[in-house]
């Protein structure tokens, strides 16, 4: 029988079928570097039948073989096996390093796919900033997730009852969602555990985040948003906190709008009105606790009209999406929120 995480990915993905009679388990995994090295143990790729969570099985490789994996992601499918690409730091390890021209045939067709097809994924400047950054200041945030907002910015001060009840009266009751850019932030897994959705996933461009977080209910991606292989309407519900600001522009904008308007049938987004135009605590906190401590990335804030206007831009058909606005205010100041119902 296969595992609850084989069938999401088979359900969830659209992934290439690979002609290979190399693999006979659930999952293998192609482990490689920047630098189009792979790694391989006794001159074979890894594979396993038990895997819960590909997040769990990371740290455990990671443990076992001295390396550090930065991402992860499904690729393609071989003889019923499912590939899954652990981006590593260039290192030396106790796996065998093989440039990519020099690897056995028998995984040449699988490792010449990967290139072609996953080449440019994750190495973006911005991207690779917002990785770094998250790597880099890991600690902080920790610090600002069990210091700062347990004794200073308190649930209290930050109405979190208030918040959740909001996320519970907005999140309809179905079968999937995803929260796909979730950070360390456990919300909405806590509201769609209680409401017995039968499908839970956090997705962050950085897996330092999730890290800290373990759920056997949840299932942890590493997509890039703008670069993925889900399918089209495969989340009943997909839900974007704070996520539009840390992008460049309003292209990359629209490409999200667009991800998510492909990939869910609602869709709720919460942004933070633009406060460096705020006045009084939320702009102290943005300039010194965010930008200055946590080094948050934002660069593309929105002012109420501009979040209404590029939101309707993308789903200006009335006929086909019902929207919905509000906003919520606490001492970080005030968000956005549009519900967009597909009808």
């Amino acid at each position: 029988m296969n595992s609850k995480l084989y069938k999401f990915y088979m359900e969830y993905y659209t992934l290439d079928k690979i002609k290979s009679k190399n693999f006979k388990k659930e999952f293998a995994f192609l482990i490689y570097d920047e630098k189009d090295y792979y790694y391989f143990l006794d001159d074979n790729i890894l594979e396993n039948s038990n895997v819960s969570s590909i997040l769990k099985f990371s740290e455990e490789l990671e443990n076992i073989y001295d390396i550090y994996i930065v991402n992860f992601y499904p690729i393609c499918i071989c003889n019923n096996t499912i590939v899954i690409a652990l981006r590593i730091k260039s290192t030396n390890c106790k796996l065998a390093k093989i440039y990519y021209k020099d690897v056995d045939k028998k995984y040449t067709n699988i490792v010449n796919y990967h290139i072609k097809k996953y080449g440019s994924l994750f190495i973006s400047n911005d991207i690779r900033r917002e990785m770094s950054m998250s790597e880099k200041y890991i600690k902080r945030y920790i610090i600002h997730e069990k210091i700062i907002k347990k004794y200073i910015l308190t649930d209290k001060k930050r109405k979190k009852k208030e918040f959740k009840n909001l996320l519970h009266y907005l999140i309809p009751e179905k079968n999937s969602i995803i929260d796909v850019s979730c950070g360390d932030n456990s919300d909405v897994f806590e509201i769609a555990s209680k409401m017995d959705f039968k499908t839970i996933v956090g997705n962050d461009i950085s897996i330092n985040y999730f890290k800290e977080m373990k759920s056997k209910n949840i299932i942890f991606t590493n997509e890039n948003v703008e670069m993925n292989n889900f399918k089209d309407n495969s989340f009943d519900v997909s839900y974007c906190k704070n996520t539009l600001h840390h992008m460049n522009n309003l292209t990359n904008i629209n490409n999200i709008l667009n991800f998510l308007k492909r990939i869910s049938k609602e869709i709720i987004i919460i942004e933070i009105e633009d406060p460096t135009n705020s006045k009084g605590l939320p702009k102290f906190l943005n300039k010194y606790l965010y930008s200055l401590y946590l080094k948050d990335a934002g660069k593309c804030y929105l002012n109420s009209t501009q979040f209404k206007d590029i939101i309707y831009n993308v789903f200006d058909d009335e006929k086909k999406y019902k929207i919905e606005y509000g906003t919520f205010k606490n001492i970080l100041g005030t968000y956005m929120i549009a519900k967009i119902v597909r009808r």
